[in-house]
């Protein structure tokens, strides 16, 4: 299974065709599952954090088109400079973004946040306690008319992430604009292309609802995927599908020392996540450029961004 999104260097091409490479990665994924069904758990051993240990949402807000300098003047005044559990919200909350997606039909408030499993096996209904903390009140936003069938593929952690993120080295008690961070934030939109790609990304989710419940482990591809993150100074990475009615659509979370060191890194390894995912480039997604080229799309704008000071990096029979 691959567990990085992949990435493309402007001017090289895919290494297969469209139908193969998929074939080739549900391939993949069935025998990494029947693989990783047969290895035994080892918990003394320092693991990093993946979508087994913490859960990651995207929340949206749809914003009147005519009151969205109003929304963000208010979220530079509510949220920025404040305390960071005004962002963060929810109890346990680890790191958390806000974003202003201007690029749809509806310009919207995303918020993204990631908590651990621990909490949210405590709520009755996660979907809704998730939605009812959204961050901002204003009376130009609204929920949307239809609600997102969304499902958490990958969440992966640094194992060394820093627990602050401002440029000047403060402890991270409040939340940050983009021009304070010492870190690159990013949310990338990328509509599937229907079929094949649907249809994998289904297996995808399949393999991630067993990591997630315990019924797989993930083996070697754990030190390769942390390898992986290391060497591009990827400090959290998730990928959420959104099944709706016109398609799916991947939504990629990063938050990262240098967005560009990113792509810089992910050529320059010889590891097999990230040369795997490399055959697939430009394949599954509608419009890959807005992934698979730096710089990377930008019609999804920062607005803020928080994390917990003790927020977890690894597992060792616990979160730390």
């Amino acid at each position: 299974m691959v567990r990085n999104l992949v990435r493309h260097r402007p001017g090289r091409g895919p290494l297969l065709g469209a139908t193969a490479a998929v074939a080739f990665a549900t391939a993949a994924a069935i025998a990494y599952s029947r693989y990783r069904s047969r290895v035994e758990s080892t918990t003394d051993e320092v693991r990093s954090v993946t979508e087994r240990h913490a859960a990651a949402f995207l929340v949206d807000r749809r914003i009147d088109h005519d009151r969205v300098e109003s929304v963000t003047d208010s979220v530079t005044e509510t949220l920025v400079g404040h305390e960071s559990t005004r962002l963060l919200r929810l109890e346990g909350a680890s790191t958390a973004s806000l974003f202003l997606e201007s690029g749809g039909e509806d310009p919207l408030l995303r918020w993204y946040v990631e908590v651990p499993r621990t909490v949210v096996a405590e709520w009755s209904d996660p979907e809704s306690t998730v939605v009812n903390a959204f961050p901002v009140t204003h009376d130009a936003l609204s929920i949307p008319d239809e609600s997102a069938d969304r499902e958490l593929l990958v969440h992966a952690v640094h194992p060394t992430r820093p627990r602050t993120i401002a440029a000047d080295g403060s402890e991270p008690t409040t939340v940050i604009g983009p021009d304070e961070a010492a870190v690159d934030v990013g949310l990338v939109r990328l509509d599937l292309e229907s079929g094949v790609s649907e249809r994998f990304a289904d297996r995808f989710a399949a393999v991630s609802r067993d990591v997630i419940a315990g019924e797989l482990e993930l083996g070697w591809i754990e030190s390769w995927s942390r390898a992986v993150l290391e060497a591009e100074a990827m400090y959290t990475e998730s990928i959420v599908l959104e099944r709706g009615s016109d398609g799916y659509t991947a939504y990629q979370y990063m938050e990262t020392a240098d967005m560009e060191g990113v792509y810089d890194a992910y050529y320059d390894t010889w590891n097999p996540i990230a040369r795997v995912s490399e055959l697939l480039a430009g394949r599954i997604f509608e419009e890959p450029a807005r992934i698979l080229e730096y710089p990377i799309a930008d019609d999804i704008e920062l607005l803020a961004h928080a994390i917990d000071p003790e927020r977890p990096r690894r597992v060792g029979g616990r979160l730390e």
